[in-house]
């Protein structure tokens, strides 16, 4: 590949990256996140939430923006984070937590010390760095992989964080994370405050305006790029058979059909780029129909297609999504 070419993918890269798209579900739970942030006094009981939802459909795009808009300020003594973002990590224990939460506040020695220890060393840098809202990814990790069990003393020894600090935090994961909460009636409790974010669907009018509008707003943008529109619009129908409304998969595909244009020197993105792209990017069962292929009749794709970027077996995510509380049993 010439270096033009890798320039202009470069270029595809950046404009991917940096379009944010603010539609209206984002709007209001930026909103909510406000809300819980100035809930914050330094005692008392904050306002705390919960933000469930499918893989793909924009928690975690979510999430970073709102971190952006309250970045770490590097004093000479001290750093201050007023927003202090996490991803809950894999085995979810209350060391684990400890530890990366004091990584992310700039502990030199985060993986050191007993749980006491750890946890008494975050209070302290809580309170020096001047945090006001904690976002933890990933809330589904409470939840033991091997057994399904809820990990009851994690969730206990983030509640007790609240307590101790009053801090408000924002949990963020997806749907079936709802269980922790029902696990944990004192959790549940400081967690009433909760916004679901789902796929855009074409069956609403609002949704499905949205939906074409985020098309448009990226084709402009990728106008400057090859110096033609790709007229995404006149394929929305097309790309939401293909997405089922999913924002995750509508960038993974655009991002490779714009591949699949430059590499072919075209001067916009054609049809026949998104069908190569899709074949090649999303879909996974040759027998189901491409949306952008020139005899496509109009059949939606797989419903559940955000199932199979999971990384894990689509009857076990299912069966996930589809557990009753009954199921849902503590480590004690």
């Amino acid at each position: 590949m010439t270096d033009q070419k890798e320039v202009k993918l470069q270029e595809v890269q950046k404009v991917l990256d940096s379009v944010f798209i603010r539609h209206s579900a984002f709007k209001t739970i930026k909103s909510q996140f406000d809300e819980c942030l100035n809930s914050y006094t330094g005692h008392g009981e904050p306002i705390c939430m919960l933000v469930h939802g499918h893989s793909g459909v924009g928690k975690t795009t979510l999430a970073s923006s709102y971190l952006a808009d309250y970045p770490p300020v590097y004093l000479e003594e001290r750093k201050i984070v007023p927003v202090l973002n996490a991803v809950i990590p894999v085995p979810a224990t209350m060391k684990n937590m400890a530890s990366e939460l004091l990584e992310k506040l700039g502990d030199p020695y985060s993986d050191r010390g007993t749980l006491e220890q750890r946890t008494k060393r975050l209070r302290k840098l809580l309170k020096e760095c001047k945090t006001e809202l904690i976002i933890l990814d990933e809330f589904q990790h409470f939840i033991d992989r091997k057994s399904e069990r809820v990990i009851l003393d994690v969730s206990d020894w983030l509640k007790n964080l609240i307590s101790n600090t009053s801090i408000p935090v924002v949990l963020v994961g997806l749907s079936y994370s709802r269980e922790v909460l029902f696990a944990n009636e004192q959790l549940m409790r400081r967690f009433s405050y909760q916004a679901e974010m789902k796929p855009f669907s074409w069956d609403d009018e609002h949704s499905r305006k949205e939906f074409v509008k985020i098309l448009s707003v990226i084709d402009r943008e990728l106008e400057n790029v090859f110096g033609n529109k790709a007229g995404f619009t006149n394929y929305a129908n097309r790309f939401y058979a293909a997405t089922k409304g999913l924002i995750a998969l509508m960038i993974k595909l655009i991002r490779g059909s714009a591949r699949e244009a430059v590499v072919s020197a075209s001067d916009r993105i054609e049809l026949r780029h998104l069908a190569k792209a899709y074949k090649d990017r999303l879909l996974t069962n040759n027998e189901m129909a491409n949306p952008f292929s020139s005899n496509w009749d109009g059949e939606y794709a797989d419903p559940l297609p955000e199932i199979r970027h999971l990384g894990g077996n689509m009857a076990a995510a299912r069966m996930l999504e589809k557990r009753s509380l009954s199921n849902v049993l503590s480590t004690r």
